[in-house]
């Protein structure tokens, strides 16, 4: 196969936001500890860029022609002194709002290493989210970091065989998400999802102020959770029938709500995002880049008396009866609608 080709809708819909909005990248970071220097993340870079097709590639077109052609130059790293202890957060947050050069390139990196010689480094990846999920990127991250870990210790450190570029996501679909058939049901969901959103008018947060979508920017927050506090937070969630998903969106669902109308019934919706992995046709492994992810909604009524595990359990609730279903492909297929 090719690894030119037409971008697809969820690709398109990536490509028009990096063009537009410069804030829709997948960002991974990690502090590692031990000698990483500029030369052994060159070479980790250049060994993973061999290995995935994708990262040999860069977008071209207008917005109703974007194509993947291959080509692109070599993965960009820049190299930081810290000059502060917080100073890897403020290069986050930049690289979170700068916009991908997809023309050239669909990757770049920065490596922020601390004054002393034998403390921590800060590795910030950047890809662009029309070949990469959250998953995609972690799994990536650990490719690279293995890859350092092998260069510093003096190991043999020859690429692995390529993969083979992966085609379209939705050509990977159920035949009823394919062609005509394909093209009725997309639409009927996306009929389904107005009227759900029409019936359940689900509240927002407000804004403080309107900006052009130029203007807009991504803040991030960063806070560490100990592995043994971890642990007893997934018991807790086990205990009380709920998941880690569930539990996270009802926090959140409780802290917007309170928001927008504290101490009173307000109705709310939040997303979640489906590994759509080991439900295409072939299955694809989680060791191959792309954006292979789709989204479930649930839509809430929190009032004065609802409890933190009741929505937490009936978010579970309502994303296991979406999985049962097909939608999970058609929110792919229509995303470039909905989210107009």
């Amino acid at each position: 196969m090719s690894d030119n080709r037409k971008l697809c809708s969820a690709e398109q819909m990536m490509e028009i936001l990096n063009r537009r909005a410069s804030t829709f990248n997948v960002v991974t970071h990690g502090r590692i500890l031990g000698p990483m220097t500029e030369e052994i993340v060159r070479q980790a870079l250049d060994l993973v860029q061999e290995r995935h097709p994708r990262l040999n590639s860069r977008i071209v077109g207008d917005d109703d022609n974007l194509r993947f052609e291959t080509g692109a130059k070599k993965i960009p790293l820049r190299v930081v002194e810290q000059q502060h202890s917080e100073q890897w957060q403020e290069i986050l947050t930049e690289e979170l709002n700068t916009k991908i050069e997809s023309y050239e390139v669909l990757l770049r990196a920065v490596l922020v290493k601390e004054q002393n010689e034998n403390s921590a480094s800060h590795l910030i990846i950047t890809i662009h989210h029309a070949i990469t999920d959250g998953l995609s990127s972690i799994q990536l991250y650990s490719e690279i970091l293995t890859y350092c870990q092998k260069i510093a210790g003096g190991e043999p450190h020859s690429p692995a065989p390529s993969y083979e570029v992966l085609p379209p996501v939705d050509e990977l679909f159920p035949p009823s998400k394919k062609g005509f058939r394909g093209i009725i049901n997309s639409l009927l969901f996306l009929l389904k999802f107005k009227l759900k959103l029409l019936w359940y008018r689900p509240e927002t947060l407000s804004f403080e102020k309107t900006v052009p979508i130029e203007e807009r920017r991504c803040g991030i927050v960063c806070r560490q959770l100990d592995a043994e506090f971890t642990k007893q937070l997934i018991n807790r969630y086990r205990e009380e029938e709920t998941t880690v998903q569930g539990a996270l969106s009802a926090a959140m669902l409780f802290a917007a709500a309170r928001k927008i109308r504290a101490g009173q019934k307000t109705r709310v919706n939040c997303y979640s995002s489906i590994d759509l992995r080991k439900r295409l046709k072939p299955l694809v492994s989680k060791d191959k880049l792309g954006v292979l992810v789709s989204t479930l909604g649930s839509f809430h009524t929190l009032g004065t008396n609802t409890s933190f595990w009741e929505l937490a359990r009936d978010v579970r609730q309502q994303l296991e009866v979406g999985l049962k279903g097909s939608d999970i492909f058609s929110q792919v297929l229509m995303m470039r609608e909905t989210l107009a």
